[in-house]
């Protein structure tokens, strides 16, 4: 897979393409970058493929760049076409000198609407920044490609006040319910009482939901993130000696220490049940959390872990690329919490000592859903998108990519909520449920 695909004519922008290919490269990105064997003579296919693995396209324009592009056999002309049926990102870059043509060809016609870059050796490094603002699905930091592993931020975004992400979460929830529930039967059969603790980045709701048939519960504590949220817990749930609710920064060095407080004040000695609701995706070091827990989890105890990989993600058909834009959108919404956690849970797992680990879900789909059903699948993902695109506007009103963003969501939205309701229209959603012993 590329990050960048640099596409330019030999004559005029060779020199630029290949200062733009080494500053990319020095800065950890993967870049598709052709020197000579594709490009001479005939067009190779093999571009294409290129193309494909690549989320940004990069088009150097140097004066006179698109003249021959008249031809319908120029292969500048064709590797735009293609990236454009594709859906790619594309960024014009404009060298000194760059006019667009009068006459381009109905297939290029929109291309001078996408938003370019003028390019300046003299200002190269600003220029190449301006560049890297406007691509898609890349993530640095101090200017350098961030490692996968290092992508993680801790994110505090769930807000008990905020009414809209507290119905997402909840329908969320509902649809991922039954396949827990059946997971917690099975536990449940294994002892003759459970001591549950539940960390979560949602409402107390979903843990008693998923505990509302088990008679065995003895006792349950919470850790939210939201003091708002454990009040709420507290009110409604709150049950002396047996339930109790608690607002903690999980990844605060005194995490651990608060937790042995809290075990004290309860009673509790071990848990033999520890649940995390979407919490992994939001830390910074999952990896030390999952060592404190292990610590409290009895000889045979079981951990639940629930997250997110958008990388399993699906939409088919996906025609005009709407789905596959609004997840890269979502990838890259810094909001949303790592996208790409789950194929992790696995690894922090057994580097954290568990045993046993399985995954016992990977995906609901909208295979079988009935309309509500769809309709709360497209609520729970894409409707969230879009609220995130409008917090971010409002926080960085001068991000043109943001505003790009937004305003192509708003004008599909509508479409992708109506071809999400075709029972021929499948999506699946990468929510991964694994459970694991000590």
């Amino acid at each position: 897979m590329y990050d960048i695909f640099i596409s330019y004519r030999r004559d005029g922008s060779f020199e630029m393409a290949r200062l733009l290919y080494d500053h990319l490269r020095m800065r950890g990105l993967n870049v598709f970058f052709d020197l000579q064997e594709l490009r001479s003579g005939k067009f190779n296919v093999k571009l294409y493929s290129a193309i494909d693995e690549s989320s940004n396209f990069l088009l150097v324009l140097p004066q006179g760049g698109l003249d021959r592009c008249v031809n319908e056999d120029d292969w500048l002309r064709m590797e735009i076409e293609y990236a454009i049926e594709k859906n790619k990102n594309i960024v014009p870059l404009m060298m000194n000198g760059f006019d667009w043509p009068k006459d381009l060809p109905d297939s290029l016609k929109n291309l001078p609407l996408y938003n370019a870059v003028s390019m300046s050796r003299e200002y190269l490094d600003a220029s190449i920044e301006r560049v890297l603002s406007m691509c898609v699905n890349l993530r640095l930091r101090g200017g350098m490609r961030v490692k996968e592993e290092d992508e993680r931020i801790q994110n505090d975004y769930f807000s008990f006040d905020d009414e809209k992400e507290r119905r997402r979460l909840q329908i969320q929830e509902e649809l991922t319910r039954a396949i827990e529930v059946a997971e917690y039967e099975k536990i449940e059969r294994e002892y003759d009482e459970l001591i549950v603790l539940d960390l979560s980045f949602v409402t107390a709701d979903s843990i008693m939901a998923k505990l509302e048939n088990c008679q065995k519960v003895a006792k349950l504590i919470g850790i939210e993130s939201d003091e708002k949220s454990v009040e709420y817990a507290n009110e409604r749930y709150g049950e002396q000696g047996k339930r109790v609710f608690y607002c903690m920064d999980m990844e605060s060095e005194g995490f651990e220490a608060a937790l042995d407080k809290v075990m004290s004040e309860n009673g509790v000695k071990e848990f033999n049940v520890i649940n995390l609701s979407w919490v992994l995706m939001n830390l910074r070091s999952p990896f030390k959390l999952l060592k404190i827990l292990r610590k409290k989890l009895s000889k045979n105890g079981a951990v639940f872990v629930k997250d997110i990989d958008d990388a399993y993600n699906i939409a088919y058909p996906d025609e005009n690329g709407y789905f596959e834009r609004a997840v890269e959108i979502c990838n890259r919404d810094e909001l949303s919490g790592y996208r790409r956690s789950g194929r992790q849970v696995y690894t922090l797992l057994y580097r954290a000592g568990f045993k046993k680990t399985q995954l016992n879900r990977l995906c609901i789909t909208t295979a079988e859903m009935d309309s509500d059903q769809r309709s709360n699948l497209f609520e729970t993902y894409f409707s969230f998108v879009r609220e995130d695109l409008r917090v971010l506007a409002e926080k960085y009103p001068d991000d043109k990519r943001v505003a790009a963003d937004l305003e192509w969501y708003e004008n599909v939205y509508d479409d992708m909520e109506e071809l999400f309701q075709d029972d021929a229209f499948y999506f699946s959603f990468g929510v991964m449920l694994f459970t694991a012993k000590k």
